[in-house]
């Protein structure tokens, strides 16, 4: 075996049959040459004089290589009969044109690893290839992988070519492409083995001619998932392949149980495909970029299935049960469809999340930059690595950073470093502290009535939360309103969501009021495109144009429901750190089909715990408002529609009707967390006023003095809200006694 050494700007080498000049090496016979060291515009070329005379294989062993070269290929077999790439085991590899991509796509004169003769990769090392300007890898003639760890990206060009033909028998191989994925350029492909990720900006996998998967696990995603214009065959591969221009047009009738699918709207990436029968997983992949149309095929699918899209499951028409065999057009989410996350959400259960992240104390010390930190973490089990974790919060982060506490609450992004991340398609979760609640239920029982009523909501449940082995404290876990909360729903292409940002307005206070006066940009963009906020608008000025007499108009722009099913949970369950309080804010918008819909969130300070000692079970369920009045809430002139008044009071009646005997409703909850509170090391209350403000008093509700803000001394001390360091009041507020009397209070004025 020859050596070839690359050292820096030069070449040197033992061995017969090589030949260098400057940091250009020359292989001239068949054997075997072995290869490491790095190189910085040099070349290593193939050139048998006479293949017909030299016919044996030229065996390239890439033991360590580094290779840049941006004006000519990095490996050039310019003449053999046949060479292979073998990759060392244990090494890493890495050839590449070290340029940028042009202004302007161009048609590359080379690639990365260019071979004009057969060309064989193999072995058990690991080859990474990238280009700016150049083809990743490309084959004159018959193009073979049957081994390594292959990863190709290509900033302008195709990045795997083979003209007479391509062939996988195995390996694994990970293409990101600006061009097409693997492309037989004038022949057939074949696909027998290996592990297959293509993402691809044109067609992932293309033949010229006839395209063969016998095997293998392959995801196939690109601007279109598979085209040959010959036949197609699918016998013995798993694949995925999903599309946002073009289904395949020719697949035709296939040996192995597959599934076309035409989806109502784009999904975006890492939302993945899943199958389910008989309540197990029979299929699952991920996608690798924004899709339309997908292709499932495995051998011996159930003939009848569920379908997951993202971790929701996803109908045709309104049939949820599919058969394989079969094509289906205008396949979307349903806004109340099942989740294969919401297991997470079980609230029959207290979950459990452990955190490994050994730099916890400096993630812990920089809390108030509320920066994201690498971490992994396990979920009832279920591990899921290197995602992202920060504080949130804003009063809540800053009560317990004045009081040189640790308990933040937390937001976790699974797909903050790694973007393909998730837990059965959700990507985010929230972790709240309870800071200000002693019942640890505010949250939860609110949540439930937003279920009870059909109200836009995050998922929700408790879980306990170790750090390092060790158990940190107990938590209110929910659904973040992020993408995944957006996609399920979201039934449309141009949804957009919205967040009613805590940003101090123009005129003091947070204003997502939709008053005239109201800055647009008060609304913040979280999925979706919407630059110049144009549906905000049209929202704020069909409300302020809105009145009895034209009040069908508004139908056009606002899903009316969800807007009075959100106002009823605030106003029955006096959550006035909302849009019906003096501070317009915590809640989300969703806009699809055409219309705008109330997502609600953020319950803690229900239920008589915002600094009033509960006066606020008095408020006037009519009105809809505390503190502020119906003038400065122009949503609400909704309720001045008798129609559209009836169905709030009737939303407002089940609410009332599920809490009818609010011990009975608070009691199996407090069973259930009763012994986590009890052993949570960081709980902000004691196990007394837990209690306490769980259990229905002697003399009932007692509303206390000041009802409001100015009795409080203000923001400046944390403590000076009469409700201790982490509280506003509440813990002298039992949620019994408030809903009790409130019921009251409700019933005395609509029945």
């Amino acid at each position: 075996m020859a050596s070839i050494y690359h050292n820096g700007n030069s070449i040197s080498y033992e061995g017969a049959n090589v030949t260098v000049s400057g940091s250009t090496a020359t292989i001239t016979a068949s054997g075997d040459y072995y290869i490491d060291g790095t190189l910085t515009g040099g070349q290593i070329i193939v050139q048998i004089p006479d293949e017909t005379l030299d016919t044996k294989t030229v065996k390239l062993y890439l033991g360590g290589v580094q290779m840049t070269n941006s004006t000519a290929p990095c490996i050039l077999i310019e003449n053999a009969e046949n060479t292979s790439v073998n990759l060392v085991a244990g090494t890493e590899n890495l050839l590449s044109d070290n340029s940028v991509a042009p202004a302007a796509e161009t048609e590359p004169a080379f690639a990365v690893l260019h071979a004009k003769d057969d060309c064989t990769i193999k072995g058990e090392g690991a080859l990474t290839v990238t280009a700016g300007m150049q083809y990743g890898i490309h084959c004159n003639n018959d193009l073979k992988i049957t081994g390594g760890t292959l990863t190709v990206t290509t900033e302008n060009a195709d990045a795997v070519r083979g003209r007479t033909s391509v062939t996988v028998k195995g390996g694994a191989l990970s293409v990101d492409a600006k061009g097409d994925g693997i492309k037989s350029t004038k022949g057939s492909m074949e696909i027998s083995g290996g592990t297959l990720a293509i993402k691809s900006s044109k067609d992932a996998l293309q033949a010229e001619t006839d395209m063969t998967l016998t095997g293998g696990s392959i995801q196939a995603c690109g601007d279109r998932g598979l085209k040959a214009p010959g036949t197609i065959t699918l016998d013995g591969c798993t694949l995925l392949a999903t599309a946002t221009d073009y289904p395949c047009e020719n697949l035709g009738t296939q040996p192995q149980s597959t599934l076309t699918l035409a989806y109502t709207k784009e999904w975006a990436k890492n939302n993945p495909i899943t199958l389910t029968a008989s309540g197990q997983t029979a299929f699952e992949m991920n996608t690798l970029k924004k899709f339309r149309y997908a292709i499932v095929s495995a051998p011996e699918i159930a003939e009848s299935v569920r379908l997951w899209t993202g971790g929701i499951e996803t109908e045709a028409t309104g049939q949820t049960a599919l058969r394989m065999n079969s094509s289906y057009a205008d396949v979307n989410n349903t806004d109340t469809a099942e989740l294969l996350y919401a297991g997470l959400f079980d609230q029959s259960r207290v979950h459990k999340i452990e955190i490994d992240m050994p730099n916890w104390n400096a993630f812990i010390a920089d809390a108030d930059s509320e920066e994201y930190y690498p971490c992994d973490i396990t979920i009832d089990g279920e591990t899921v690595k290197n995602v992202g974790i920060r504080t949130k919060g804003n009063s809540s982060r800053q009560f317990v950073s004045q009081a040189n506490k640790d308990k933040y609450s937390f937001r976790v992004k699974f797909d903050k470093y790694d973007k393909y991340a998730n837990y059965h398609g959700l990507t985010e979760i929230c972790m709240n502290n309870m800071y200000s609640d002693p019942s640890c239920m505010r949250d939860i029982l609110c949540y439930n009535a937003c279920y009870e009523i059909g109200a836009y909501a995050p998922k929700c449940a408790y879980t306990d939360t170790y750090v390092n082995g060790s158990l940190y404290s107990f938590y209110f876990l929910a659904e973040q309103p992020g993408d995944t909360l957006a996609e399920r729903l979201s039934l449309s292409d141009n949804a957009v969501f919205y967040k009613a940002a805590d940003k101090i307005g123009a005129n003091g206070g947070y204003d997502c009021s939709f008053k005239a006066s109201m800055e647009l940009d008060n609304f913040e963009v979280k999925f979706g495109a919407d630059d110049n906020l144009q549906h905000i608008d049209e929202v704020k000025q069909a409300i302020n144009n809105f009145n009895t007499g034209n009040y069908k108009e508004i139908e056009k722009i606002l899903d009316v429901p969800s807007f009075l099913q959100g106002f009823a949970v605030n106003a029955a369950l006096c959550n006035y750190d909302s849009y019906n309080g003096q501070m317009a804010h915590n809640f989300y918008l969703v806009y699809s089909e055409g219309k705008m819909h109330y997502v609600c969130w953020d319950y803690n300070l229900s239920l008589g715990n915002f600094m009033d000692y509960g006066a606020s079970a008095e408020s006037d369920i009519t009105a809809a408002v505390y503190q502020t009045t119906a003038a400065e809430r122009p949503l609400l002139k909704l309720l001045d529609v008798p129609e559209y008044r009836e169905m709030y009071n009737g939303y407002v009646k089940q609410i009332v009707a599920m809490y009818s005997d609010p011990e009975r409703a608070v009691a199996p909850i407090a069973e259930l967390i009763r012994p986590h509170v009890q052993a949570d090391p960081r709980f902000f209350f004691t196990a007394d006023q837990f209690e306490s403000n769980i259990a229905r008093s002697e003399n009932g509700l007692q509303v206390g003095n000041g009802g409001g803000w100015g009795g409080f001394g203000g923001w400046g001390g944390f403590g000076g809200f009469g409700g201790g360091l982490f509280s506003y009041g509440g813990e002298q507020v039992s949620i019994v006694d408030f809903m009790i009397k409130r019921n009251e209070v409700i019933r005395a004025a609509i029945g």
